[in-house]
């Protein structure tokens, strides 16, 4: 009986140490984690041009809670929060996005897309409905990385993007970008903080170990 429950054990104790894909964060507690500011000439032309790229503040206190990442309007072009390297490559298991955004010194009158996903020369854009409309205060936001009505292939007016879609630019993610500017002429302040990019381990990793605990108790019985 012990020769039966000493592989199994070490079989779970196996799928147990196993690196599975976790999820990837920034809260900015102790510095900006190398995200940037990336301005595009105009998302609602769909003209995706990079205009200017920048590097954000970092502000002690006044986060949800602690501290966070600011950036004033830095061009004529359409500002964004650009994910850094821990964000990207394969990220197939990612299921959904969430952050916290805060603005101030402008009247929200811009609305085009909201996040956009670049990855395997493909472009994801979301945009919510109804419209983000972030204020003074801190506003969470949370999307998830799945076809919907919300989601577009290419272009603000392209089709809506398939779950193909999404594997194709997951499996390679070259760019996450979180909209900053939503007004229209004058100098605004955006703030961000908090970003969580949800996955889940993949299934064919439990397959797997699945396959290693059926063959060690098979191993152990011929024992």
């Amino acid at each position: 009986m012990n020769r039966i429950h000493f592989p199994i054990s070490f079989a779970i104790a196996l799928l147990v140490s196993q690196p599975a894909q976790a999820s990837v964060s920034s809260s900015f507690d102790v510095d900006s984690e190398n995200w940037q500011v990336v301005s595009f000439a105009d998302f609602s032309q769909n003209n995706y041009s990079i205009v200017g790229q920048y590097q954000p503040s970092y502000v002690s206190g006044g986060g949800n809670p602690g501290n966070y990442l600011a950036a004033s309007d830095p061009d004529s072009g359409d500002f964004t929060f650009s994910a850094p390297a821990a964000f990207l490559g394969s990220q197939v298991g990612a299921t959904g996005l969430s952050y916290d955004l805060t603005y101030r010194d402008g009247d929200v009158n811009w609305q085009t897309t909201d996040v956009m996903l670049v990855g395997n020369g493909q472009r994801l854009l979301w945009k919510r409905d109804p419209n983000i409309v972030p204020n003074s205060s801190w506003t969470h936001i949370s999307l998830n990385l799945t076809p919907s009505s919300e989601w577009r292939l290419g272009t603000t007016d392209g089709v809506f993007a398939s779950q193909n879609d999404f594997h194709s630019v997951l499996s390679d993610l070259s760019g996450l970008y979180i909209h900053g500017e939503y007004t229209n002429g004058i100098m605004e302040t955006a703030g961000l903080d908090n970003v969580v990019l949800q996955t889940v381990p993949l299934p064919g990793a439990f397959w797997l170990f699945g396959v290693g605990v059926a063959g060690f108790c098979s191993f152990s019985r011929r024992v």
